[in-house]
Parts: C-alpha cells; sequence; structure tokens
C-alpha cells in the first residue's frame, strides 16, 4: 500500500498539524497524475518544492495573508502544487475577481478587468503584463520563505466534492477532464494527504483502463 509517511492513515493529521511538513518527510508518491502524454508522478517532498517556489513567486507580486485569491485552473499536477503554495501562503479563497489580489487561472482573458495581479498558468504564451507562471515559477528559490500555515484547518469544508472524485481504501481518484480546481475538490486533496495517501488525477480513461490504473497504483 502506498504510504506517505509513518503516520497511519487510521489516525490521520488534524488541525493545525503541519502538512507541509508531513508532506516533505516522504520520498513517497503524494500526487499522481495520468495524462495524454503519460503518467507523471510527484513525491511528498517535491510536491513541497514547487509550493516552496509558489510562496516566493507570490511573495514577489506582495501576495501574502490576509490576501485573498480566485482559483480558476484545471486539475493537474501543476495546478495542484501550485494551490498548494497558495494555501501555504494563508491565502484566503473566493470567487470574486472584484475581491480577490490574486487570480490563478488558465483563462486570464475573463479577468482582464480585475484589478488584482494575475498569475497565468497552462498557457505557451502570456500577456507581458500579466504573470507568466509556469515560467517564472522555476527561477524561485527552494528554501522555505513561510512558517507552517494550517492547511488543513483552513482547506476543511463540508460542501460535497465533484461525483468523479472516489475516495478509496488507498487513496483518492479524480477523473480528472474538464473538472475546475474549487474549494471542495481542495478539501479532498488535503484529506487525503493528512491521511498519509496518494491523490491519482486521470484525464481519460474507460471503466477497464480505470480498474488498471487502480490495480497498478494499488488504490484498493
Amino acid at each position: 500500500m502506498i504510504q506517505l509517511s509513518s503516520t497511519s492513515s487510521n489516525n490521520p493529521l488534524e488541525s493545525p498539524a503541519n502538512l507541509i511538513g508531513h508532506l516533505a518527510a516522504s520520498p513517497r508518491p503524494a500526487i499522481i497524475h495520468y495524462a495524454a502524454d503519460g503518467r507523471t508522478e510527484l513525491s511528498g517532498r517535491v510536491a513541497v518544492n514547487w509550493a516552496t517556489k509558489t510562496t516566493h513567486l507570490l511573495d514577489s507580486y506582495g501576495i501574502a495573508e490576509p490576501d485573498t485569491i480566485l482559483v480558476d485552473v484545471p486539475v493537474t499536477w501543476r495546478a495542484t502544487v501550485m494551490v498548494l503554495g497558495a494555501a501555504w501562503s494563508a491565502l484566503d479563497w473566493t470567487t470574486d475577481p472584484d475581491d480577490a489580489a490574486a487570480i490563478l487561472t488558465d483563462r486570464p482573458q475573463l479577468y482582464m478587468e480585475s484589478a488584482a495581479e494575475i498569475f497565468v498558468t497552462h498557457q505557451e504564451t502570456v500577456d507581458p503584463a500579466l504573470v507568466n507562471v509556469d515560467d517564472e515559477v522555476l527561477s524561485q528559490a527552494d528554501d522555505a520563505l513561510l512558517p507552517p500555515a494550517d492547511i488543513i484547518g483552513r482547506a476543511a469544508t463540508d460542501q460535497p466534492a465533484d461525483e468523479r472524485v472516489r475516495v478509496l481504501r488507498s487513496g483518492t481518484l479524480i477523473k480528472s477532464e474538464g473538472l475546475r480546481l474549487d474549494e471542495a475538490l481542495w478539501w479532498a486533496m488535503v484529506d487525503a494527504w493528512r491521511h498519509s495517501k496518494p491523490v491519482v488525477f486521470v484525464d481519460t480513461a474507460d471503466a477497464d483502463q480505470l480498474a488498471r490504473i487502480i490495480e497498478t497504483e494499488r488504490l484498493n
């Protein structure tokens, strides 16, 4: 069974436990993404490294607690580690672009009238007036900028997750094609990690392929 650390899945981390430290201590998978171009696996340690870079990028543009962020991105490994960085920065979620200090999106054209700093991801070309996250994040520092944040407590929600989210015995499977990352989906990911289990994104798969993925990743 895949396990992130010695923390038992029957004894999950509780708020305000240090989820970043828990993930960073683990070389085991935290995120697995099956996409058209193949399988990508990120250990907890690697996911935290990407999140660390994201905290530095946000800070370089003056985005910090108690600012708010609007998240409008597809469900991918890259978007997930960026949202992990935003969560580590203790940014509150909003769905109103007029209330946002920052917007993380792959659809910048929807937000050009907002006064928020627009962070663009999953785009080959980005308007120079906006922040090209995929490019700029690579040059950011690897050293932790911030102390631990209560990611678990801040993420917890009673909102039901999409029906394409399946919580299995040894991980959470998300049929990610067409999904957008929202607060309920984010909590499903955080909940998996606090139980020392991976999240597995599958963009496209028929029933037989999905069954093979579940068997390969030992999710049941």
